[in-house]
């Protein structure tokens, strides 16, 4: 294996470029779902949760959208400096989002969260074509399983981050000044960008090693230029990668719409506290899962990717299913159901972070090769956010009517997402 032939000193170089990159797009997951913890504090007359589907959608359609000129920009630029736009601009934007707050400036507050979501999402979109742009050139074909892995661990700690970090923060240190689920991310954000500037290269070559082959063999792997607008052609009308997209945009829909409904689910149930279970449940689930999937499809499918995502995605429909019955015929009074939604979380999170991370973060690095990962990336992950922005404007509206239609809206998206994986 072409790992075996890395020269001194090359593994813990590449960990030292690989970590605090990966510490960055933890850092900025966290900047993105910031407002996740802060629901609590905007169902105080500030948004309801049609409000909140609403920021949602405008996030993710701008984040979807974004990836059509990121992606490519990235390509031209490097993941380095991507990375550097990304966490300064998203930096910036909850400073704003937390000013917001702490001036009490919260006339038309929906709107306002709206536009700043909007904008904090446009810089979020850089972050995963960076990581992915950047580590395809310095793991081989054959390592990128574990590496896609390593990809669904940090959106892991990301939300760890997130839905249980910044909540037992805030409570111990800030619990009458909401702003600071925006500041923390913040300061977070700057620093990282700091720490990509002076650590982060983009090639091996950028930090005193020779350049290695990577083990792909695309038509984008040439070292004659190929024009951008061919690169697009051939990318957004190949039948891989369009498949991939549609499985990545079930994924979209299935991860937010339980990760995010479970918090406004629990917060009303006979159990409201097992919302604080949620962060250190998705953590350990997400990184298992990824984890798994990333070694089970370079050790038993030959660095194959589908048949991992089907086989996770054939869990969903039984796991889905099990739950409408729960949410329809358990009567809320049952302590128990509390605990069987968040089995239900906690079994999703295994599989959609792990989906996720063997067809976005390594799927489209083996298909994209030097010249085109940013915008394989880029494509992918825009379904992945067209997904999220037809859950949150569905399932604001459907739960403000009624929690019976939550899992039934989510089933026929995990059913779309094996066949297409199969």
């Amino acid at each position: 294996m072409a790992q075996l032939n890395h020269p001194p000193g090359f593994a813990v170089r590449r960990f030292w470029n690989y970590f605090p990159l990966g510490i960055a797009y933890a850092a900025l997951y966290m900047g993105r779902y910031s407002y996740i913890p802060a629901q609590a504090d905007f169902s105080k007359g500030l948004m309801d949760r049609a409000g909140l589907g609403f920021m949602t959608m405008v996030g993710a359609i701008v984040y979807g959208v974004s990836f059509l000129f990121n992606g490519p920009l990235t390509d031209r630029i490097g993941g380095r400096r991507a990375m550097v736009i990304s966490t300064l601009g998203s930096g910036i934007v909850n400073f704003f989002m937390g000013l917001l707050i702490a001036l009490n400036w919260t006339d038309a507050f929906v709107m306002k969260m709206a536009l700043l979501y909007g904008v904090n999402m446009y810089f979020q979109s850089f972050a995963a074509i960076a990581i992915v742009k950047v580590n395809s050139n310095w793991f081989h074909f054959t390592e990128r399983g574990t590496l896609g892995g390593i990809f669904g661990v940090l959106i892991s700690s990301g939300l760890f981050l997130a839905y249980s970090v910044a909540p037992f923060v805030m409570k111990r240190l800030f619990p009458d000044d909401p702003q600071f689920y925006f500041f923390i991310p913040s300061i977070l954000l700057f620093i990282m960008m700091l720490v990509t500037i002076a650590i982060i290269r983009d090639t091996p070559a950028q930090a005193g090693f020779e350049s290695f082959q990577t083990g792909t063999d695309t038509q984008f792997d040439s070292d004659e230029k190929i024009h951008l607008l061919e690169i697009l052609k051939k990318i957004l009308t190949h039948p891989i990668v369009l498949t991939i997209a549609l499985i990545e945009l079930c994924t979209g829909v299935l991860r937010d719409g339980v990760f995010h409904w479970f918090g406004a689910w629990a917060k009303q149930s006979s159990v409201p506290s097992v919302r604080e279970m949620l962060g250190l449940g998705l953590f350990i689930a997400g990184a298992t899962g990824s984890m798994l999937a990333g070694l089970i499809s370079d050790k038993l499918f030959g660095s194959r990717r589908p048949p991992v995502a089907a086989l996770l995605y054939g869990i969903l429909i039984v796991t889905l299913t099990a739950a409408a019955l729960v949410v329809s015929f358990m009567p809320d009074a049952w302590i128990l159901k509390p605990y069987l939604l968040f089995a239900v979380v906690v079994i999703t999170a295994f599989c959609v972070i792990g989906t996720h991370g063997v067809l976005s973060g390594t799927a489209s690095a083996d298909f994209g090769g030097k010249q085109a990962t940013g915008t394989a990336v880029g494509i992918i992950d825009g379904f992945v956010y067209l997904g999220v922005a037809i859950q949150g404007i569905s399932l604001g509206r459907l739960t403000s009517i009624d929690w019976n239609y939550w899992f039934p809206f989510l089933i026929p998206f995990s059913i779309l997402g094996f066949v297409l994986a199969w």
